[in-house]
């Protein structure tokens, strides 16, 4: 890896804390999430490669090649010792950078990973293309990609079930940072849809490769499960306990699996106060 990887300084001073974004979502949209966390950290999020120029989704094969950029972006900045958080994909990507890199994680907070439990994996196995057929491909591939101007799109989604929950605000922040110009007098996603569709057709190889990891983590660990979740399912919920008795479990109730951006203060507090107690 010669590229130079850029990041988002959210501020703060102190101990760092690396927040890994998800599929689709680009880390600015959790702004509000993570501002609390700047009175105690320095929080910073590295920007995965669906949002670098001249990247292809195909030069992908597997979420693991995600783990090895954060893994390069830390050595990069001469980051030890950090404070790894994650949700969804980006918790998934900062586990397996942190089995494969133990000395630069002193912690890590995964919020809602996609682990997907064994069973669904091989029932993925068996769909079209090798299990790019998964529901979450064909919506991503056919998700909207172009209005006349911002608001045009926020008032696409603000009807729409995922977003029920997201504050004007939140959502906002998911337009200002997922919409860009087309060159064309429209905008369009930043975050495009077949890279959100291909890390979707790589769903049985990375649950495998979670599975794998998960029993070698060694650091500290606050595992997040949204009660009314799409993603971790209660099977894979059960499996991860089991896999890692020593690690501290939380279900936060009447939240989906976008609780960061539903309830972003309530979440970052919850999180805060794990930190304080366990002495970071």
């Amino acid at each position: 890896m010669t590229q130079h990887i850029p990041h988002i300084e959210f501020g703060g001073q102190g101990p760092v804390l690396h927040f890994a974004h998800p599929n689709a979502y680009p880390p600015t949209c959790f702004r509000q999430f993570l501002a609390p966390l700047t009175a105690s950290y320095r929080v910073i999020g590295q920007v995965q490669r669906p949002l670098w120029p001249g990247q292809q989704p195909e030069d992908v094969t597997d979420w693991r090649a995600l783990a090895d950029d954060l893994i390069c972006f830390f050595d990069q900045e001469g980051l030890q010792g950090v404070i790894g958080m994650g949700h969804s994909l980006g918790a998934a990507v900062t586990m397996i950078a942190a089995v494969k890199r133990p000395d630069l994680f002193r912690h890590l907070v995964l919020i809602d990973p996609v682990f997907l439990a064994p069973s669904m994996l091989e029932m993925a196995a068996q769909l079209p293309d090798g299990g790019a057929g998964n529901p979450y491909v064909m919506a991503a591939r056919n998700r909207r990609n172009r209005w006349s101007d911002e608001q045009a799109a926020f008032e696409h989604y603000r009807p729409k079930a995922v977003f029920a929950r997201f504050s004007d605000e939140a959502l906002w922040d998911y337009v200002n940072s997922n919409i860009t110009p087309d060159g064309q007098g429209q905008v369009t996603l930043r975050y495009t849809r077949e890279w959100e569709a291909h890390f979707y057709s790589l769903l049985v190889q990375q649950g495998r490769a979670a599975w794998e990891a998960l029993p070698q983590v060694k650091q500290p660990t606050l595992a997040v499960r949204a009660q009314e979740t799409d993603t971790l399912f209660p099977e894979a919920w059960q499996l991860w306990q089991q896999l890692q008795p020593e690690a501290t479990f939380v279900e936060v109730p009447h939240v989906s699996h976008m609780l960061v951006l539903e309830r972003p203060l309530q979440i970052a507090s919850m999180i805060q106060h794990y930190l304080d107690m366990a002495g970071e």
